[in-house]
């Protein structure tokens, strides 16, 4: 939060907003946490079908997935604040 408390969109009232991950360590909270600012949160995750739609649409992207490449360029709004959250041991 402190991240996007600094970036382009620091009022998140009425952002849309996507969570790419279901954890409970980092997705689920970052979603509330988002929610809390009332942030328009769409929650995703790697088995969503059409995941490009719910990353296009979001001005705000966070992506906790542990999947290399999972998101591509083509799959991010123009201008949107992204923030990955992922790592792997693979």
């Amino acid at each position: 939060m402190l991240l996007l408390e600094r970036s382009p969109h620091r009022e998140l009232r009425g952002v849309r907003a996507c969570m790419v991950g279901r954890s409970s360590v980092v997705g689920l909270p970052v979603t509330l946490l988002l929610m809390a600012q009332n942030a328009t949160v769409t929650s995703t995750h790697r088995f969503t079908r059409d995941l490009a739609r719910s990353t296009r649409d979001a001005e705000v992207l966070v992506v906790a997935t542990g999947v290399p490449g999972l998101i591509r360029a083509d799959m991010v709004m123009p201008g949107a604040t992204v923030i990955d959250v992922g790592h792997n041991l693979r």
